[in-house]
C-alpha cells in the first residue's frame, strides 16, 4: 500500500513538473511573441523584450555610436586612429537584427522554446554583423603606412655613359605590412569582448626580378641604342632622339617566357611623356572661337573659328615605344585637333540662338591710360561661355591686374582716396557687363555701386564697381541654354552682347530713378529689374546706390609715373 502511494506521488511530482515546464514555455512564447527574446544582448546592451521597430531604432543608435569611436592601430612608437568606415568596416543593422530575432523564433517550436529558455537563464551576447572592404583598408594603409615600408628592389640595368654599357644592379629584399593580418585583427577587435591592441606586422617581400638570364634584356637594350638616333616628326619639324635621351627611357621589367627569361626591357611611358612636354610649346595651338553678330534677328558668324591642336602625350609615347622596338627610325607624333567651343557647328547645340541682352556705356573724355585699360579688359571677356545654372564671377574671369598683363596706371577709388593703380578704368567694363546682364533678365548675385557718382557711368545708378578679390560682380545663368559673352568697342562706346536662348520671361527695367540729389554731388538712386512670366511677377531685384560727395575722395598724385 505504501509502495503504491509512493509511486503515485512520484508520478504526481513528474506531472506537476511537466505542467510547470509547459507553463514556463508557454509563458515565454507569449512574453517573447513578436519581440527579441528575453536575455538577448547585442554588443553588451540588453535588447530582450523589445519589439522589432524599437530594437531597430536602438541598434541604429548603437551603430552610430560605434561608427564614431576611433580604432587605434600601432606600430612601434607610432600610432594611428581611424573611424571604422575609414578602414573599410561597415556595420549591418538589418542582418544583425535578423540573426538575433531568429535565435528565439525558429521554425521549429521545440528549438525556439529551448533557445528561449537558454536565453532566459544563461543569456547570450551577440556581435554586430559587419563586413570589411579590403580595398578601402589597403588604400588606408597605402596613405598612412607606406612610408614605413621597405619595398623590394628588382634587379636592374643602369646605363653608364662612361663605359657606354649597362651595369647590373643586384636585387634587394624588402618588407611590407601584412594587410590580411591587419584585417583579421580588426575583425577580432570588433567581435571579441576583450578589446585587443591592433599592432601592425610586417612580412618579407621578395623582388619579382632577380636576374637577366643570358643577358637577353641587356642585349635587346644595347641593340636598340645602337640604332640611335631616332627621329620624331610633325609637319616639317624634326626632333632627333639621341642615345643619351633614349638610355634614360629604358625600364627593365619581369618576364616569364619560353626562353625562361626573367627580365624584359621596355620604355617608361612617363619618362617619354616628360620629354614630349618640352615639345608642346612649338606644337600646341589654342582654338579660336568664332565671333557672332545678329542679322535679320538671327545669330550669325562674322569671324570664323579656327581649330587648335594638341600633342597627345600618352598616345605619342605609346607609338614611340612600338615604332622604336620595331626598328623604325622615323616616327610621326600623334596630334589631336581641338575644335573651338564657338563655331558654326556649335551655335545651335549650345543654344546660342538669340541676342538675349545688351549693355552699353560711353567713356568719352577718358585719359589714354584709361582707354588702354578698358580695351584690354574688354578683350578678356570676349568669347566666355556660361553654362546653364553656372554663376559668373567678373573677378575670376578678369584674372591678375598688373603691368605684366599690359595694364597701365590710372585712377581708381580706393579707401577714402582716388589714386592711380594698374588697371584703372576696368569698372567701365564691369558696369557695361552689369547692364547687359540686367537687360537679359539674369539673376544678379553680387553688385556694388561706386563710392561716388562717376561721370562715365551715366545714367547714375546703373554701375558696378569691382576690385579683385572683392567687391565683385556676379550673376547666374538661369536660362535653359549656354550664354556667350561678346564685347566690342566702337569709338568711345563699349558694348557687351549676351547670346543664348530666349525663354518666355518678360524683363522690365525701371530706372535708375534718382531719389535725392545734392549740390555737393551726393545722391541716392534705385534701379529695379522685374521678371514676369505668364503674366505673373516671378522675381524682383532692386539695386540701391548711395553716392557720397566726390570731394570726400581727393585725387592723389600718380606714384607710378
Amino acid at each position: 500500500m505504501l509502495s503504491f502511494i509512493k509511486k503515485h506521488k512520484i508520478i504526481f511530482s513528474l506531472l506537476a513538473g511537466l505542467v510547470v515546464i509547459l507553463i514556463l514555455l508557454t509563458g515565454l512564447q507569449v512574453v517573447n511573441y513578436h519581440k527579441i527574446a528575453l536575455g538577448t544582448k547585442i554588443a553588451g546592451q540588453n535588447f530582450g523584450g523589445l519589439k522589432y521597430a524599437a530594437a531597430k531604432e536602438k541598434i541604429n543608435d548603437l551603430i552610430k555610436n560605434l561608427a564614431n569611436q576611433p580604432i587605434k592601430i600601432t606600430f612601434g612608437q607610432k600610432s594611428w586612429s581611424a573611424l571604422p568606415n575609414e578602414i573599410g568596416v561597415e556595420f549591418d543593422p538589418e542582418k544583425t537584427l535578423a540573426r538575433v530575432y531568429s535565435f528565439g523564433h525558429d521554425e521549429s517550436l521545440l528549438r525556439s522554446a529551448v533557445n528561449q529558455v537558454r536565453l532566459l537563464f544563461a543569456g547570450k551576447d551577440f556581435n554586430i554583423v559587419f563586413w570589411q572592404d579590403s580595398q578601402k583598408l589597403t588604400e588606408f594603409a597605402k596613405n598612412n603606412f607606406a612610408d614605413l615600408e621597405n619595398p623590394p628592389q628588382n634587379a636592374n640595368w643602369f646605363y653608364s655613359e662612361a663605359f657606354d654599357d649597362f651595369v647590373f644592379v643586384p636585387p634587394k629584399n624588402g618588407e611590407a605590412f601584412d594587410i590580411e593580418n591587419l584585417k583579421n585583427q580588426i575583425s577580432d577587435y570588433l567581435t571579441l569582448s576583450g578589446k585587443k591592441i591592433i599592432t601592425l606586422k610586417k612580412i618579407a617581400q621578395a623582388p619579382a626580378v632577380v636576374e637577366d638570364k643570358n643577358n637577353l634584356a641587356k642585349t635587346k637594350a644595347k641593340n636598340i641604342l645602337a640604332q640611335a638616333p631616332f627621329y620624331l616628326n610633325y609637319n616639317s619639324a624634326v626632333w632627333p632622339i639621341e642615345k643619351n635621351i633614349l638610355a634614360n627611357w629604358f625600364e627593365f621589367t619581369p618576364f616569364y617566357g619560353k626562353a625562361n627569361q626573367t627580365m624584359d626591357v621596355t620604355f617608361s611611358q612617363s619618362d617619354i611623356e616628360d620629354y614630349l612636354t618640352q615639345l608642346t610649346p612649338g606644337i600646341n595651338k589654342e582654338p579660336v572661337n568664332g565671333q557672332l553678330t545678329i542679322e535679320n534677328g538671327r545669330v550669325k558668324m562674322f569671324a570664323f573659328s579656327q581649330n587648335g591642336r594638341r600633342l597627345n602625350l600618352a598616345k605619342s609615347a605609346e607609338k614611340i615605344t612600338q615604332e622604336i622596338f620595331k626598328g623604325n627610325k622615323n616616327i610621326n607624333l600623334v596630334i589631336d585637333e581641338i575644335e573651338p567651343e564657338i563655331s558654326s557647328k556649335t551655335i545651335d547645340t549650345l543654344g546660342l540662338l538669340d541676342l538675349i541682352g545688351e549693355g552699353t556705356s560711353n567713356f568719352a573724355g577718358s585719359p589714354k591710360n584709361r582707354i588702354h585699360n578698358i580695351n584690354i579688359g574688354a578683350i578678356k571677356f570676349n568669347g566666355i561661355l556660361i553654362k546653364p545654372g553656372e554663376e559668373f564671377s567678373f573677378n575670376k574671369n578678369l584674372g591678375e591686374i598688373s603691368a605684366a598683363q599690359g595694364y597701365l596706371p590710372e585712377l581708381v577709388i580706393k579707401g577714402n582716396k582716388t589714386i592711380p593703380e594698374y588697371g584703372g578704368g576696368i569698372c567701365q567694363v564691369s558696369t557695361t557687363l552689369f547692364r547687359a546682364a540686367v537687360y537679359a533678365g539674369l539673376k544678379i548675385t553680387e553688385r556694388y555701386p561706386h563710392a561716388f557718382a562717376v561721370r562715365y557711368y551715366s545714367p547714375q545708378g546703373f554701375d558696378a564697381t569691382v576690385y579683385p578679390p572683392h567687391p565683385d560682380l556676379r550673376f547666374v545663368n538661369d536660362t535653359p541654354a549656354h550664354i556667350l559673352i561678346q564685347s566690342k568697342i566702337e569709338g568711345t562706346k563699349i558694348t557687351f552682347e549676351l547670346y543664348g536662348t530666349k525663354d518666355n520671361r518678360q524683363i522690365k527695367v525701371i530706372g535708375p530713378t534718382v531719389l535725392s540729389s545734392n549740390s555737393d554731388g551726393s545722391m541716392k538712386t534705385v534701379l529695379t529689374q522685374e521678371i514676369w512670366r505668364n503674366g505673373q511677377l516671378e522675381r524682383k531685384q532692386q539695386f540701391w546706390s548711395n553716392y557720397k560727395s566726390p570731394a570726400l575722395y581727393p585725387i592723389e598724385k600718380n606714384p607710378l609715373e
